[in-house]
């Protein structure tokens, strides 16, 4: 995904007023009557929203979903929504009504407990932002690298919710500073987490092959890691049936006494935790929320 070909904005939907109507529809009504008028919206946000439709059509496709694809279409869009008034849910009500299962604490209690700070690799798929809620900790404070576009409405209640985990934000800025934020917290020894599989601001990129084709990924995360010798971990936060969420800790590591330079450090990092996030894609296609054409296919091409 190039710079000059990125189509998606970085915002959550909605606008304020739309924010603010399913904050308060959540007050008042169970989350399961979102779901229902969500199954009836959907077909004509896939009508109406051609971008996105035609991007995951193709990202279908390039899985081997050639049958039947609209229904796959219907399926992730859903599951898309769902997890949007999922977040807007704990919002509203302020605390937690989903059951959790982590796969791999361990390999994150060991971090928690370390003498140095760590970063958390997460991906636009699942429900990353959901973790927070979920992994209540005191030993570290946690630093979320977030998009600064979003609008206050949604920001104040992000803060609101996390207010008891020990988290803030550090939202992306057009001139680079968020990165020295970052690396304030990172040599506090605190945790900064952020997504690690979209280009934005810095057009600094790894290739890789993702599902059988080159795509992009961000060297700021890897990079960062790699020069500031820290830990990193990826969390793959996915929804399950009946309420519950399935949480993943994979460490993101190699040796890197093998290495010549960070550079070459984070380039390694980056092929670890692109394997990981093609494993969590494999296991849950429908999952993918990446609304944009990630290899980088022009935008006006119909014909996959």
């Amino acid at each position: 995904m190039s710079g000059e070909n990125q189509d998606w904005k970085g915002t959550t939907g909605g606008g304020t007023i739309g924010q603010k109507a399913l904050f308060i529809l959540f007050r008042l009504v169970n989350i399961r009557i979102g779901y229902v008028l969500l199954a009836l919206v959907v077909p004509f946000y896939m009508i109406f929203n051609r971008r996105d439709y035609l991007a995951i059509k193709d990202y279908f496709k390039r899985i081997g979903y050639t049958k039947h694809i609209n229904r796959q279409i219907y399926k992730n869009h859903f599951l898309f929504g769902q997890m949007m008034m999922d977040r807007f849910y704990l919002f509203a009500r302020g605390k937690n009504t989903f059951t959790s299962e982590i796969t791999n604490w361990d390999s994150f209690t060991q971090l928690l407990e370390g003498d140095s700070g760590f970063i958390i690799s997460g991906a636009h798929m699942g429900n990353f932002e959901i973790c927070g809620y979920f992994m209540k900790q005191k030993i570290k404070k946690l630093h979320a690298v977030v998009y600064g576009g979003e609008s206050e409405f949604l920001l104040t209640n992000r803060a609101k919710a996390l207010a008891g985990n020990s988290a803030s934000f550090i939202s992306i800025s057009s001139n680079m500073s968020h990165l020295f934020t970052i690396k304030t917290a990172l040599d506090n020894k605190d945790i900064v987490s952020m997504p690690c599989d979209r280009l934005f601001g810095s057009k600094k990129a790894f290739t890789f092959p993702f599902l059988g084709y080159p795509a992009q990924f961000p060297m700021g995360g890897f990079m960062l890691a790699a020069q500031l010798e820290v830990p990193m971990i990826s969390l793959f936060v996915m929804r399950e049936r009946k309420m519950k969420y399935h949480i993943y800790c994979m460490p993101v590591e190699v040796d890197r006494s093998q290495y010549k330079s960070s550079r070459e450090v984070a380039r390694a990092l980056c092929h670890t935790y692109v394997t990981q996030l093609e494993e969590m894609v494999n296991k849950y296609p429908h999952q993918w929320f990446n609304f944009f054409h990630f290899w980088n296919i022009d935008e006006n091409d119909t014909t996959f």
